[in-house]
């Protein structure tokens, strides 16, 4: 009797090992039904969870509260509060590797406390911002932290350098598109210009007075944009680090900015519940989609110009095309609360980070008219 009980233990701690291997999500999920529209299923397990520096109380964390994608779209990172930075095949969902030097807070797309009545966050509540970013070429990653630093990753060997000189939170970083340049916003009210290669403190950028949520860089090259607590939104001029223009119409704060690929126009999304698209040239808005106070929104602009944006509202996921206001579609994901929104560099793609520790990739080619961009 003792050994049938000792094998069915023994089978049983088997089982769930595989059940739990970051490896074997993928399999794990073909045993699962995925929400209708969601075409990869991702889940980060407790052995995934596990391969940490952090305390072990600090193992329950479950929240997804960041999503990117990498540049060719072939790569998606994910991370929750102390736990470290995973990166998962983008089309398959299969596992690939875990940054396990991570031992502070990342400032992410999320915060623990509703400020939705309110034109910026509290001292202890973390904004919105743009703070998981790939180099152009995939083989840098950069985050920001509460402990004041930029971590650049090298993802061949999962090693870190560490950038200082913040005397805040940094909320927000972003690569040039050359990749020679990194941009970090933070709670300090500072932009920071960082030589990507070496560290290098290159360059200060005032103005702001509160705390920087969001910044990206033009096409280009040329212009930085930048959005914060302020509820404003600055362009500067990279080489010169003159101020540029000033961009205001939200009414608190900003979640997070994004140029289009022409980098004639710019989609800023906000506390007010906004999204606004913007006349680079001119400044004025060019249109305006109006929600709810505090609604996570994630923006894009799609190959062929098109903006759209996501919203959650309860546990509906909704895609708006923001020129014309419409909804253009909807998803349904019931029980959990979504936490983190990013599009794919291709528009084709949603991923969605939730609280219990999932993560969807959701189908937009039916929505998506991908053409090429006219000159």
């Amino acid at each position: 009797m003792m050994k049938k009980v000792l094998f069915f233990i023994f089978s049983f701690l088997i089982a769930i090992s595989i059940l739990y291997s970051p490896c074997s999500f993928a399999q794990n999920w073909t045993q699962r039904k995925l929400p209708e529209g969601a075409k990869v299923g991702i889940f980060l397990s407790h052995d995934v969870i596990k391969h940490r520096t952090e305390k072990p109380f600090y193992e329950s964390v479950n929240a997804v509260e960041g999503v990117v994608f990498s540049p060719d779209g072939q790569t998606l990172a994910t991370t929750s509060d102390r736990s470290p930075i995973h990166l998962w095949n983008a089309t398959t969902g299969e596992y690939k590797q875990t940054l396990r030097k991570h031992t502070a807070d990342i400032v992410n797309l999320y915060s623990k406390r509703s400020w939705a009545w309110s034109t910026r966050t509290s001292f202890d509540d973390k904004p919105y911002g743009s703070n998981l970013a790939f180099n152009p070429n995939g083989e840098k990653f950069a985050n920001g932290g509460k402990d004041k630093t930029i971590r650049l990753w090298d993802t061949a060997t999962g090693m870190p350098k560490y950038f200082t000189g913040h005397t805040d939170y940094v909320s927000s970083v972003a690569f040039s598109p050359d990749g020679k340049t990194l941009a970090s916003g933070s709670g300090d009210k500072t932009i920071r210009l960082w030589n990507a290669t070496t560290g290098k403190h290159k360059k200060t950028l005032t103005g702001h007075t509160d705390y920087v949520s969001s910044v990206d860089f033009s096409p280009d090259g040329e212009t930085l944009v930048s959005g914060s607590g302020d509820g404003t939104i600055r362009l500067w001029h990279i080489t010169t680090s003159e101020h540029q223009k000033t961009l205001t119409g939200h009414t608190g704060g900003i979640f997070t900015i994004v140029f289009s690929r022409d980098g004639t126009m710019l989609a800023s999304a906000g506390i007010d519940g906004t999204v606004r698209v913007w006349d680079i040239t001119s400044g004025k808005q060019k249109s305006i989609l109006a929600g709810r106070k505090g609604t996570n929104w994630a923006v894009s602009f799609n190959a062929a110009g098109k903006i759209f944006a996501c919203d959650n509202d309860h546990f509906m996921i909704r895609i708006w095309d923001v020129v014309t206001g419409q909804r253009v579609q909807t998803f349904m994901r019931k029980g959990n609360s979504t936490y983190s929104l990013a599009f794919s560099p291709d528009g084709l793609t949603l991923a969605t980070g939730f609280s219990d520790r999932q993560v969807f990739l959701w189908d937009l080619s039916p929505i998506v008219e991908v053409k090429t961009l006219r000159k």
